[in-house]
């Protein structure tokens, strides 16, 4: 399953950075991902760092939806680092 899966929704589900982390490590092996959606999730600049790894990493993401997370400057930069190697990624909501 995890080989076709297109989209992850997990708005407003409370995941915080463990969450992000636990999803970043189940997403190692997928290549498939296009959206991305962990709006209001209490990520901080830990969680943020994974998903600048996921950014890294994903180069079929389009799509990523963080508003409403207490990202701070060093969740924004770890974001900004990640998106160094993406070029796929289209829209971004912070």
């Amino acid at each position: 399953m995890m080989d076709s899966l297109k989209k992850i929704c997990f708005e407003n589900n409370n995941i915080k950075d463990k969450g992000v982390i636990a999803l970043a490590k189940a997403l190692e092996e997928n290549d498939t991902l296009l959206s991305l959606y962990l709006e209001s999730n209490q990520i901080t600049q830990v969680g943020a760092k994974e998903i600048g790894a996921i950014l890294s990493n994903k180069y079929k993401l389009s799509k990523i939806n963080l508003n409403n997370n207490p990202l701070k400057d060093e969740g924004l930069i770890a974001i900004a680092n990640g998106l160094l190697e993406n070029d796929t990624l289209r829209v971004i909501t912070l």
